[in-house]
Formats: C-alpha cells, structure tokens, sequence
C-alpha cells in the first residue's frame, strides 16, 4: 500500500482573523497582568472595591483602542491584494500590540507603587 496521506494543511487563515486572535489574547494577558501587578499595588483606605472599580475602568479604556485594530485589519484584509504585501504591517502590528499589553500594566505598577 502506498504511504498514508499526510494530514491536510490548516485552512488559511486571514490576517483579518489572526489580528482578532491576537487582540483577544493580550487583552487577556493585559487583565491578567492588571489584577496581578496592578490591583495590589493600589492602597484603598475606607472601601475595598476601589481597586477592582480602577481595574474595570483601565481595560475599559484599552478595549476601544482594540477595536480600532481590528477594524483596521478587516479593512485592510478585504481591499488586501494577493501578494501578500501585507506581512510587515501585520508583523509590526502585532508587535504593538503585545508590547502595550505587557508594558501598560508594568508602567501603571511602578506608578502606583512610586505615589
């Protein structure tokens, strides 16, 4: 018998699609790293919600910027040739993205922290 066939290559998937992947993990990571790093920082005198209150108003302030990135990427993708010009602006992206993910919370820590 001849060899199995190999497994099919994973459909292709837009940069559309993964940009969307991307945004809903950092901002995943960008909680986590909020109620982690961020919420224990916060000195609350008198009421214990505040520090959470401070949390849902900071990832609420992200979520519109996220949004704007992934209308971009839907723009982009559907006016997109097909030769594939799109890959540094994807990269670049992305790097974007993940760097304010993790640098917000860093930088909001050692501020709270440092007042």
């Amino acid at each position: 018998m001849a060899q199995a066939q190999k497994a099919p290559l994973r459909a292709y998937k837009s940069y559309s699609k993964r940009m969307s992947d991307h945004v809903a993990f950092a901002l995943v990571v960008y909680t986590l790293a909020l109620i982690f790093l961020v919420t224990p920082t916060i000195e609350s005198t008198g009421t214990t919600i505040f520090p959470y209150f401070v949390l849902v108003l900071f990832v609420a302030a992200v979520i519109p910027m996220c949004r704007n990135l992934e209308r971009r990427w839907q723009a982009l993708s559907a006016t997109a040739d097909a030769d594939g010009g799109l890959e540094t602006q994807y990269v670049a992206d992305r790097l974007k993205l993940w760097s304010a993910a993790i640098a917000i919370p860093a930088v909001l820590a050692v501020l709270f922290t440092v007042f």
